[in-house]
């Protein structure tokens, strides 16, 4: 119905969704014997892509790395002891900024908060 109201409008949407669909249509392929080449289907795209991904990336081995000095000494193995109480927790969640947002919990302050009142 829109259509036969306002063909000029229907005609520009159209050719914008043409031109989306054509977007990548010069790629150059960067390997070919007759020097650079626009790649012409899907394949020559994907092929000219993979090679130019291929020639930034490359793939290291697995065990070619240094190892990293160990920072673990038989002092930073042990725990210190610590006390946790009741009013400490109450005290740390009384602190607590409800205009923040929730943390990895996925739970807000408010709900601590009312918990500890509760």
């Amino acid at each position: 119905m829109i259509v036969k109201k306002n063909p000029e409008r229907f005609w520009q949407y159209s050719n914008k969704k043409e031109e989306n669909i054509n977007k990548y249509r010069g790629l150059k392929m960067a390997r070919h014997e007759w020097g650079k080449k626009l790649a012409q289907n899907d394949r020559d795209k994907a092929v000219a892509l993979q090679e130019f991904f291929s020639s930034v990336f490359t793939r290291e081995p697995d065990n070619d790395f240094e190892k990293l000095p160990c920072r673990v000494n038989d002092q930073s193995k042990q725990m210190s002891d610590f006390n946790i109480c009741q009013e400490k927790i109450e005290g740390k969640l009384q602190q607590l900024n409800t205009a923040k947002s929730p943390g990895p919990d996925c739970l807000h302050h408010r709900f601590y908060i009312k918990l500890v009142q509760s």
